[in-house]
């Protein structure tokens, strides 16, 4: 193929991928169009019963709802607020100022799933008989999820096949990071936490649903929730980080960060995350910054000064 042949067919190649991003934002769009309609009359709502969850003790069940609760109105909120879209759009300028189209398609691919994924999972659907809930991880709750996927979440995983697609020949000069590996060790955290504060602490009210949202900040009771999320981040060696062999290190040594840096990294996230409702805003802006960061490192990092790695050892 001559010159003018390898031009002509990146050029279309850059039309194609142009055309790929512009519709992955309209058809991201779209899903937040429809999460507006179902929050404000729409025949696509699923009602749910949102409350304090019964029974005897702390296991499992209470647990899943708090990860479950935690996961669903994170979703709920990115989708009415448009975050999906502001994925695509910032994923679609980093690929054309960077060159590097796949990892971010990658990454903005990645989140659009698990927005999908998660929008339908509340905790708290009621029964058939609308007076009492269907338990959580039992079979009708399944059911009840898998009927709750609707055209909005249709529309974001139809948005992250377009950004592949629009991704699928471009070429990459950044590190893959680990920002898959980041998300479990975040959920894996999350869980042990949620776990660790009913069982020392009681039926908490804010732990049953989440800690990201119904934390009373009245009940003294319920704000260990910052200070256990605090203490446990802060050597920044946790249960979900060995897990996936992942360890935080100072960006500029490369080797364990310092006691004052360590400590803004726990205060910035996960302590800020317990806040009643800002939390969530500071779980959503982290996120969309790990998209377009070089390095996938999330905005706490950069403030910190540090960066996670892959422990090969």
């Amino acid at each position: 193929m001559g010159t003018h042949g390898r031009g002509l067919h990146g050029r279309r190649a850059g039309l194609g991928a142009a055309v790929a991003w512009a519709a992955a934002v309209a058809v991201a769009a779209y899903a937040t169009w429809d999460a507006w309609q179902a929050e404000f009359g729409s025949s696509y709502a699923v009602f749910g019963c949102m409350g304090s969850f019964g029974g005897a003790g702390f296991g499992l069940i209470t647990v899943a709802s708090a990860v479950l609760g935690d996961a669903y109105e994170l979703a709920q909120l990115a989708v009415l607020w448009g975050v999906p879209s502001i994925l695509v759009l910032t994923g679609s300028l980093m690929s054309a100022v960077t060159g590097n189209g796949a990892i971010v398609g990658r990454r903005v691919a990645g989140l659009l799933v698990l927005l999908a994924i998660a929008g339908p999972v509340s905790p708290s659907y009621m029964s058939e008989d609308g007076c009492s809930e269907v338990p959580v991880l039992s079979g009708e709750w399944f059911r009840t999820v898998l009927s709750a996927y609707g055209p909005a979440q249709s529309a974001l995983l139809g948005s992250a096949l377009l950004v592949l697609l629009a991704t699928r020949t471009a070429w990459d000069t950044w590190p893959s990071g680990s920002t898959g590996r980041r998300a479990a060790a975040f959920a894996i955290d999350y869980a042990i936490v949620v776990f660790l504060l009913g069982l020392f602490a009681g039926r908490l009210s804010g732990v049953e649903y989440g800690l990201l949202n119904w934390f009373r900040v009245n009940e003294p009771a319920s704000l260990l929730g910052a200070v256990a999320a605090f203490q446990y981040a802060l050597t920044g060696l946790t249960v979900g980080k060995r897990l996936m062999r992942l360890r935080v290190v100072s960006a500029e040594t490369g080797h364990r960060p310092g006691r004052s840096r360590a400590a803004i990294r726990a205060l910035v996230f996960p302590a800020l995350v317990c806040v009643p409702q800002f939390g969530l805003v500071v779980l959503l802006v982290d996120g969309v910054w790990a998209t377009a960061d070089p390095a996938a490192r999330t905005l706490h990092d950069r403030l910190a000064g540090t960066r996670v790695v892959r422990d090969l050892l």
